[in-house]
């Protein structure tokens, strides 16, 4: 899912900080955005990201999990031999009750007919609701929109908490936006790093709006990104940003969630942070991780395409030369 940033710096050139986009942004045609999430239909940070889309004229519409799916990546919701159907939900409703803030924000469930175990993940028992992945969320979108309503783009987010690095290959988010990515549709994964108040999701959604408006001038009609590529923008959770910078995904993580092994010789899944910023000087950083533990926002081009770049798939073709079945 990584690409090249040389394309993204050319579509984006020109943008150093997020007041440097807002200055020179001007008003562009009305998008139709699908919006996913990974953290349910009511997360403020999707809702919030709803709201600032809206007010400049895109046209929104909202298919998220009816409840919190973080770290499911890309897991779908499959049937199986022993089920007869299994048949999405939509409604203005979560699994706790509560309800959306529109009629087109919506939460999208899973519900099986004539299961039998073993159930299917994430199937529980045979009938009772369960929340769609982030992942099934976006092809539901992509189905209901058709045809006139075909989305321009896909916008996952804004997740609570960062999705950079090896991350980002868990990330529900991220994993959404490469859904739409492959099914030929530009895609937008943004998050909001730790400690994420919810007093920045507005600046962060600025920054998503920003970014469109500047791909729509930049795309003069066309397509706002060339084809399976995405972007992955994570936002800094504390303080101003310093800038903007444009990154690889990279390695390094400033949060990881894992097994580790316990000193009784059990394993649980535990979080590590490793966000204190170091110093380091911005002519070094290339990796997403590293700018935002740094204070900057980072935008980072993923793909829909798994093939490896020219040079790589090269390489093996000469280490495999003469191989026999």
């Amino acid at each position: 899912m990584l690409a090249d940033t040389t394309s993204l710096r050319m579509v984006l050139r020109g943008m150093l900080t997020a007041a440097a986009l807002a200055a020179v942004a001007s008003p562009s045609h009305a998008l139709k955005i699908l919006l996913v999430n990974d953290d349910g239909c009511t997360a403020p940070g999707a809702n919030v990201l709803a709201d600032a889309l809206e007010a400049k004229g895109h046209t929104v519409q909202m298919y998220a999990p009816a409840s919190d799916q973080s770290g499911q990546g890309s897991r779908a919701t499959v049937i199986s031999s022993s089920c007869l159907s299994i048949t999405f939900g939509i409604s203005q409703t979560d699994l706790s009750n509560a309800s959306t803030s529109a009629p087109n924000r919506l939460c999208v469930t899973a519900v099986s007919a004539g299961c039998s175990a073993p159930f299917p993940p994430p199937i529980i028992a045979d009938g009772q609701p369960v929340s769609a992945s982030p992942f099934d969320c976006a092809l539901v979108g992509l189905q209901k929109m058709t045809g006139n309503e075909k989305p321009d783009l896909v916008v996952s987010g804004i997740n609570r908490g960062e999705n950079v690095g090896m991350v980002a290959n868990n990330s529900g988010t991220v994993s959404a936006a490469v859904a739409a990515i492959r099914n030929g549709v530009p895609g937008i994964a943004v998050s909001l790093g730790f400690p994420n108040p919810a007093s920045l999701y507005p600046a962060a959604a600025q920054v998503v709006v920003n970014v469109i408006e500047r791909l729509q001038q930049e795309a003069k009609g066309g397509p706002l990104l060339p084809p399976q590529t995405g972007l992955n923008i994570n936002y800094p959770g504390a303080g101003s940003p310093k800038g903007i910078l444009y990154t690889n995904v990279g390695t390094f993580s400033t949060i990881s969630i894992g097994p580790r092994v316990q000193t009784d010789g059990s394993v649980k899944i535990e979080f590590a942070f490793n966000n204190t910023p170091q110093g380091t000087p911005v002519s070094q950083i290339t990796d997403e991780g590293i700018a935002l533990r740094e204070g900057y926002v980072s935008i980072s081009t993923i793909d829909g395409d798994w093939n490896a770049v020219r040079a790589p798939r090269e390489d093996v073709k000469l280490r495999l030369n003469g191989i026999t079945p």
